[in-house]
């Protein structure tokens, strides 16, 4: 049986035996979350499918994603059946010049090796591990031309500064407002997904490696539609956080291929590429008669506006500013934001909220006086849960509950990174422990603290008193 190979696996349909077909079709499909989430909440499912095929079965072609190949493979053996393959992936004739050695850690080095051996696949590592190192290492090494696919601002200048520090390239960029492709370029999804698919084709047909920062979205159907078209011979994926609440992390595998390198946090910090952070808790006086899911919005309302609560967030992080450290703030929304920096500016400490509201050049500017000390406190929301690059961060504050377990991951490694200018970090967490509801998502984020830092849940974290929250700052 011919397997052609482009964006895709493809098979003839008339080769693929009606056994062998239907034994891929259960293993490409997944339950769908969104299906699910609309009965859980009582919702007729409308237009949500059930299940989530990830093999198109057409008259004439079976088309499988290029990650399915083990699973290919495997029960094709079942039959008996002979695969052969017609390799049609793209590596354009240009050569990229030898760059200037990137310098990789042992674990980088493995994971670059091993992607120009198998071809494609995923990197499991921590923030502040160096997934971006390891993209432009493999740039370097490959030599082919590149594009790397992002999906925030913030993400595209970080790698653009670390393509230029390390490899002494102005890489092209495709996003914020910006359209200048070159040899590697920082693609940015949104700004392509809007694209005419015949320019969008011919675009991508210009890349040898595609390179997929923050991985784990690609079960988002943009992500995974954008890779899938994408011919280049080699894909590498980059994530901290590959394990999805909603049961697709399997489609990280489908899309990008099996995981090349994973890293642990203890394998970092006893490197000393990590720093070990303290987990500390600051429990509130917040209550609210919740009765089941239809009061959570209301809640969380509530939660925000309640000004002891506030004050108590506020009481922690301007002791903690005043300290010397850079501090960064926490919320799930904006209003939330803006309203903890005018407070926490009311008190005497400059502080700026970072959230989606605020313009490109000014998320840079205040990322940079950051960076440089001058700036104590950020008030962001998820924005910065992917993708900021902030060494000099010391302590991190959850001002608004979430179980979240990439969101946690995340957070925790913003504070991992080493600095000369910091001691060991700190992530306060709020708990409103009268709230039962909260207080098991604080338990969730708990467990997963115990289990990201390698420690005993019961020994984490120490309480601070509910009337005071000045024992956690310094």
């Amino acid at each position: 049986m011919l397997a052609r190979v482009d964006t895709a696996i493809r098979l003839d349909r008339a080769d693929v035996p009606e056994k062998l077909l239907e034994r891929l079709r259960r293993a490409l499909s997944f339950p769908n979350p969104a299906y699910l989430d609309r009965l859980r909440l009582g919702l007729h499912p409308g237009r949500e499918p059930e299940e989530l095929r990830f093999l198109d079965d057409g008259d004439e072609e079976v088309r499988l994603p290029r990650g399915a190949i083990h699973t290919l493979r495997e029960l094709a053996a079942l039959d008996n059946t002979e695969l052969r393959f017609d390799d049609r992936r793209v590596l354009p004739s240009t050569r990229l010049p030898t760059f200037p050695e990137v310098g990789l850690r042992d674990y980088q080095g493995h994971a670059v090796a091993a992607l120009v051996k198998v071809t494609q696949g995923t990197v499991v590592i921590p923030c502040g591990g160096g997934k971006t190192r390891i993209g432009i290492g493999a740039i370097a090494v490959l030599r082919t031309p590149a594009l790397v696919l992002v999906h925030t601002l913030d993400l595209a200048e970080q790698w653009r500064a670390e393509l230029r520090a390390l490899l002494d390239i102005d890489a092209g960029m495709v996003g914020g407002s910006e359209e200048s492709p070159a040899d590697v370029t920082i693609g940015l999804i949104q700004a392509l997904t809007r694209w005419p698919s015949e320019k969008l084709d011919t675009f991508l047909r210009g890349f040898g490696v595609l390179v997929l920062d923050e991985a784990h979205h690609v079960a988002a159907t943009t992500f995974r539609e954008l890779v899938g078209r994408c011919p280049a011979r080699y894909r590498l994926g980059l994530t901290a956080t590959p394990e999805r609440e909603d049961g697709l992390t399997p489609l990280l595998e489908l899309f990008l291929g099996r995981p090349l390198a994973a890293v642990s946090h203890e394998k970092l910090v006893a490197a000393g590429v990590l720093a070990l952070p303290d987990i500390r808790v600051v429990e509130t006086g917040f209550t609210f008669p919740y009765l089941g899911v239809d009061d959570y919005s209301a809640m969380m309302a509530a939660l925000v506006a309640d000004e002891a609560r506030n004050a108590l967030a506020v009481e922690a992080v301007v002791e903690a500013a005043r300290s010397g450290h850079t501090c960064l703030v926490l919320s799930g929304r904006v209003e939330h934001c803006r309203t903890l920096a005018r407070l926490i500016g009311a008190a005497g400490v400059q502080a700026a909220e970072l959230t989606g509201r605020i313009s490109k050049e000014q998320r840079t500017e205040l990322l940079e006086r950051a960076r440089a000390g001058a700036l104590a406190v950020l008030v962001a929301t998820s924005l910065a849960d992917e993708g900021l690059d902030l060494p000099r961060l010391s302590r991190v504050f959850l001002a608004y509950p979430s179980r979240a377990r990439g969101r946690t991951v995340q957070r925790l490694g913003r504070l991992m990174r080493p600095h000369a200018c910091k001691t060991r970090p700190v992530l306060v967490d709020f708990v409103d422990r009268k709230v039962p509801i909260l207080r098991r998502q604080h338990l969730d984020r708990r467990r997963l603290y115990a289990e990201v830092l390698g420690v005993p849940a019961s020994q984490l974290a120490s309480r601070s008193r509910v009337s005071s929250a000045c024992e956690v700052a310094p």
